[in-house]
């Protein structure tokens, strides 16, 4: 069954249509990455569903609860757009007043839960700092324990990356994993990044302006092809290791896609032979996000 659905959604501002009768749907356990240019609609489609803007038309379900009439669904998202807290407040206050919002009101209970998303995302150390004193970068981080917080259904993340050294990227990632993987909730999230996106998630949709223009898996990669001098069969027995490896030996070429494969299998060839030439065939989705539609 599917977790969310979205059908029809329209929303326009004065004369221009920042989403133009767009649909997806995204399953339980599933994450989904959301990829476009500025301006192309991402954060519209995401404050329709977190409940922060109100569609012209189209209707939202999650499971079999219609979010525009049935708000306090989302009480169990956890959302992270534009994240906003009290400055002149303490972290663990902050995080608080979240908690007390969906009727948690023990204070054993409340710091229990905050020290472990605290925890989460590097922030253990300042549950009693005052948020004015921080980062932006530690903003986003503060942004995304509120998410954890309350993330037990579905969770919405607008470039959940922005502000990030690698290894607040890297942590993100991985909370994200664990928390789809144990609760078997549904994710959507946006980014610019398509190497982000492909770190997370193994299904994309573009949006242009308003309208979905992809919506496939991300075995749909570009195709790498290699060719070597020669390939012996102490290379086959070794290049054969890595998944989705294609060998033609009598045209001494190596064929696969997707990026992630292409620094071991360099290594392996490198390691028994020589490399001649590299082909490397774009798929729709490249070339959609360079604004090439043909």
């Amino acid at each position: 069954m599917s977790a969310l659905q979205v059908d029809g959604l329209t929303k326009s501002y004065g004369e221009k249509k920042a989403l133009d009768n767009f649909s997806m749907q995204i399953s339980e356990g599933e994450i989904v990455g959301l990829v476009g240019r500025n301006g192309a609609g991402k954060t519209t489609l995401l404050n329709c569903i977190a409940g922060n803007i109100f569609p012209d038309a189209g209707s939202i379900f999650f499971d079999k609860y219609n979010l525009l009439k049935e708000s306090e669904i989302r009480k169990d998202f956890g959302i992270l757009i534009q994240p906003s807290f009290l400055d002149y407040m303490n972290t663990y206050d902050n995080l608080r007043l979240l908690q007390n919002a969906v009727g948690i009101w023990d204070e054993k209970i409340i710091r229990k839960q905050s020290d472990e998303v605290l925890k989460m995302v590097g922030l253990e150390n300042k549950g009693k700092t005052y948020v004015r004193s921080f980062s932006f970068g530690m903003k986003q981080r503060l942004g995304f324990a509120q998410a954890l917080l309350n993330g037990h259904k579905f969770m919405i993340l607008d470039e959940p990356f922005v502000g990030l050294d690698i290894n607040g990227r890297e942590m993100v990632k991985e909370h994200i994993r664990k928390i789809v993987k144990e609760k078997q909730i549904g994710v959507i999230f946006s980014d610019h990044n398509l190497d982000e996106v492909r770190s997370l998630c193994e299904r994309v949709i573009v949006i242009k302006d308003g309208q979905k223009v992809y919506d496939k898996g991300l075995e749909e990669e570009s195709l790498y092809e290699i060719i070597v001098q020669n390939i012996s069969k102490e290379f086959v027995e070794a290049i054969s290791k890595i998944p989705g490896i294609e060998i033609d030996r009598d045209k001494n070429s190596l064929s696969f896609k997707g990026s992630e494969r292409i620094n071991q299998v360099l290594v392996e060839s490198m390691a028994y032979t020589r490399i001649t030439s590299i082909k490397v065939s774009e798929n729709n989705l490249e070339k959609l996000l360079k604004g090439d539609t043909e």
